[in-house]
């Protein structure tokens, strides 16, 4: 993984109730890239990204975002890095009239 990236996780890792959803998961995405994770239902994909959106406390690996170590942050310090990031749900009901970026 390079420094130059402004969003990375390494080595992610959650679970639930003792179910590991992720196990390792790792991203890098430079200023102006476009990434795209796909699977099937149940894989981990909705955790990995509210992972990166800082929604949610990985419980091993580390989130960096503009290089700055995220992962283990208090709760409190994390509201202007949350700012940053922009996460739309996947049940999310979206204006009609605006578009995805509006939304």
């Amino acid at each position: 993984m390079t420094d130059s990236a402004v969003l990375r996780a390494e080595a992610v890792e959650k679970s639930y109730d003792g179910l590991k959803v992720l196990d390792g998961a790792s991203l890098e995405v430079a200023r102006g890239q476009v990434k795209v994770i796909i699977g099937p239902s149940g894989s981990g994909k909705s955790t990995f990204l509210r992972c990166l959106a800082l929604l949610e406390r990985v419980d091993g690996g580390t989130v960096y975002l503009e290089g700055e170590r995220l992962s283990g942050v208090k709760e409190r310090d994390l509201a202007a890095h949350r700012s940053e990031v922009g996460m739309v749900f996947q049940r999310f009901n979206l204006f009609q009239n605006m578009t995805a970026l509006r939304n």
